[in-house]
């Protein structure tokens, strides 16, 4: 299996993707040579501390590699991958006051791991009398999606180190499996969503409401203090920025839903003169009631976890105290690391194992809260953290279990909705493995965008953000010219039947004109933004060039420089089609209705056989990639597809992605660091909880069951099943989108 997965590259998409994953960091952190991660540390750190980090040279220096100048102190680093790091710090200490530095502080960054790292700084400390302070492979690893320029340090100096994946058959027995084959969440998510023709609209209502009365919940009449609508959003997508995609287009519905139309309905207060909106009182006690119930719950679960230490670990009370809320604070932390496996081992009956992320967590946790105590607390804070997860796993109380329970349905609600670090972060993969045909419809509209608002230019930032995430943009030749015949055909429909009549035009007249560019032309021409016809083609081409029918290559130009594309003319995509198969289809398209002229059905009938003949060309076929096929025609152009069932047949998969399934799991969706920063939000809150109460119990379990399913297969099944339910989401012309292109 893992043979097919170096053939077809699928883990290209994981190296020039926006964020790193993991796996590849340890990968690289475990190949790197010495001066490498010197380079990479340098630059990495120079992000992280900011411009008073200077990076140094080393021997010449006194042995540090880096230094840090503030007016209190001066701390220096030491970037190795060697191993006995006690000895390292040593000789580096030895070497630094050789040279006459003034060592007070030193931060030792190290390719390693290193186990129990808040005793090790304390033993050395103590031993120095120097504060030592440890940055090892963990460290970078949480750090090195914090910004461009972490990730910018990463790609320049370990991603060389990581390219033997790409070509690698096998090892021995060191095979490599994709980690979205060895956790459940992708496998899961894409179930879903091929279940769910369209989404569960009651439960994005619901989602919506809470969500709208938990950013008025500061609003008070009396005070004067109110929100306008641009304010609820403002505040509900810069806290929740996962939930912009899923709301937009359904707040102002909710909103007069909850302002009712009678007092009995009435949820929020609507104040026309000011356009702004508050809670009333009676709102305002309901939710109280709730949040109480909730809180009381938390409470409860906090008793009993410092009931639990006390039976451990003899100490006081606000140590008792801080390892019940570090208690909660590792359960929350599982959530985000493996939330739907958590979520599944709470639920289920059977005898199950909890995630293995659990120490980690406990590690993580420690790591904040305990870099100024003593190491021996530290350990024994670690023995009573594992001892009380045992008990909260396997012998809980109804309460604690309510709890564990009320949390997983906010995880599933999260999830559903794409609000996963997991799910985000297979989407994000799946983009950068992509090579995209785009259709002629894509591309004009696109043109005709050009005077519209940013917010608005559907296309336009559709086709940005795919050259951000990494996708490669293929502008075909029998593409240009199915764009170039069109703007012909607008050009002399509109020297033909509106040029003399142009000064009476009328929105009303327009807007029944089948061509796209026309009517964004008047809408233009009437909001002051272009003056002539001429200057408004002269934006994408020479108009006299379009009537003398001599622009074809002044709009490549145009389309490859403007929207990043890359040109394949017909010559590269012809060999490697079977020219007679394409010469068929092209007649039974004129013979069909579908095209009227030859050149025109030739074009068409050569990029469909053309993407299946890119994917034999770049070895897809061969292998198999959970990430599904990487090249498609991306277009919403569906009369061909009638007469190409045989085709697809034979070759047992689509050619034609459709751009909704890019726009929605792609190009609106938030990225990891979002998604990690929300659960952070939701889920140590009361409000997080009320969350998972809008969640019906049939979506719960359902999601649930499908864990199972996924338990049951072997790898290679997991792989080819999700290879194909990428595949069917991709080309799913049934599925209805809130967010759409047209």
């Amino acid at each position: 299996m893992t043979q097919y997965l170096y053939e077809s590259a699928s883990f290209k998409g994981l190296l020039v993707s926006q964020s790193v994953s993991s796996d590849l960091i340890n990968i690289a952190l475990d190949r790197v040579e010495g001066f490498a991660f010197e380079k990479f540390a340098q630059d990495f750190f120079s992000v992280l501390d900011g411009r008073k980090f200077q990076p140094l040279g080393g021997v010449c220096d006194g042995g540090a590699d880096g230094v840090y100048r503030t007016e209190r102190e001066t701390t220096y680093y030491q970037i190795t991958r060697q191993e006995n790091h006690r000895e390292k710090i040593r000789k580096t200490i030895e070497r630094l006051r050789e040279f006459g530095r003034d060592v007070n502080s030193l931060i030792y960054v190290t390719a390693r791991s290193i186990p129990h790292i808040d005793k090790e700084e304390d033993e050395l400390t103590d031993k120095y009398n120097i504060r030592i302070r440890i940055r090892d492979r963990r460290y970078i690893s949480s750090h090195i999606n914090d910004a461009a320029g972490t990730i910018h340090a990463f790609n320049e100096y370990l991603e060389p180190y990581t390219r033997f994946l790409l070509s690698l058959q096998s090892q021995g027995d060191k095979f490599i499996t994709s980690p979205h084959v060895k956790d459940p969440s992708a496998f899961v998510f894409l179930q879903h969503e091929l279940s769910q023709k369209s989404g569960d609209t009651k439960l994005i209502h619901s989602l919506a409401d809470t969500m709208i009365l938990w950013a008025l919940s500061e609003t008070d009449p009396d005070k004067g203090i109110l929100m306008t609508k641009q304010d609820i959003c403002k505040k509900i997508f810069e806290h929740f920025p996962w939930v912009e995609k899923v709301l937009k287009v359904h707040i102002q519905p909710r909103l007069d839903f909850l302002r009712g139309q009678s007092k009995e309905e009435r949820r929020i207060r609507w104040y026309k003169k000011q356009q702004s909106y508050c809670l009333p009182h009676e709102t305002r006690t309901a939710i109280a009631t709730e949040s109480a119930q909730d809180e009381s719950l938390r409470l409860k679960v906090l008793d009993e976890l410092r009931l639990i230490a006390s039976n451990i670990f003899d100490s006081d009370d606000g140590d008792y105290d801080i390892l019940a809320n570090s208690a909660l604070n590792v359960v929350n932390m599982i959530f985000e690391k493996q939330g739907l496996l958590f979520s599944h081992f709470i639920s289920s009956k059977a005898d199950s194992e909890p995630p293995l992320v659990v120490a980690d967590c406990i590690d993580d946790v420690l790591t904040n809260l305990c870099s100024s105590k003593d190491s021996v607390k530290t350990e024994q804070f670690r023995e009573c953290l594992e001892s009380m997860m045992r008990e909260v796993f396997y012998n809980s109380t109804p309460s604690v279990r309510q709890y564990l329970n009320n949390l997983s349905r906010t995880y599933v609600l999260l999830f559903s909705l794409q609000a996963e670090p997991r799910v985000v972060e297979f989407f994000s993969n799946m983009s950068a493995n992509f090579r995209l045909f785009l259709g002629s419809d894509i591309l004009v509209k696109a043109i005709s965008e050009r005077y519209l608002e940013p917010e608005d230019q559907a296309a336009r930032n559709l086709l940005k953000i795919a050259v951000k995430s990494g996708i490669e943009l293929y502008l075909s030749e029998c593409v240009l010219e199915e764009i170039y015949t069109h703007m012909k055909a607008t050009y002399w429909e509109f020297h033909n039947h509106f040029k003399e009549m142009e000064q009476y035009m009328k929105r009303e007249i327009v807007r029944n004109s089948d061509k796209i560019l026309i009517r964004s032309y008047f809408y233009a021409r009437e909001e002051g933004k272009v003056k002539s016809w001429k200057s408004y083609i002269e934006q994408f081409v020479s108009f006299d060039a379009l009537a003398k029918d001599t622009g074809l290559d002044e709009i490549r130009r145009y389309l490859v420089s403007e929207y990043r594309l890359k040109f394949i003319p017909n010559l590269e995509l012809e060999s490697v089609c079977n020219n007679a198969k394409v010469q068929t289809l092209a007649t039974r398209m004129i013979d069909e209705g579908i095209k009227e002229h030859q050149s025109l059905a030739y074009n068409t009938a050569l990029q469909i056989h053309g993407v299946y003949g890119m994917r034999n060309k770049h070895g897809e076929v061969s292998g198999v990639s959970e990430l599904g096929y990487r090249t498609w025609w991306m277009t919403n152009q569906t009369r061909v597809l009638k007469i190409t069932n045989e085709i697809v047949a034979e070759h047992g998969t689509e050619y034609t992605m459709r751009p909704e399934f890019l726009l929605n799991f792609i190009a609106l969706s938030p990225s990891c660091d979002a998604v990690r920063n929300s659960f952070k939000n939701i889920f140590p809150t009361v409000f997080g909880i009320q969350l998972g109460h809008r969640l019906k119990n049939d979506v719960f379990h359902g999601v649930l069951d499908k864990v199972n399913t996924w338990r049951d297969y072997e790898e290679g099944r997991i792989t080819a099943l999700m290879s194909q339910m990428c595949d069917d989401l991709k080309t799913n012309r049934v599925k209805h989108y809130d967010n759409n292109l047209s």
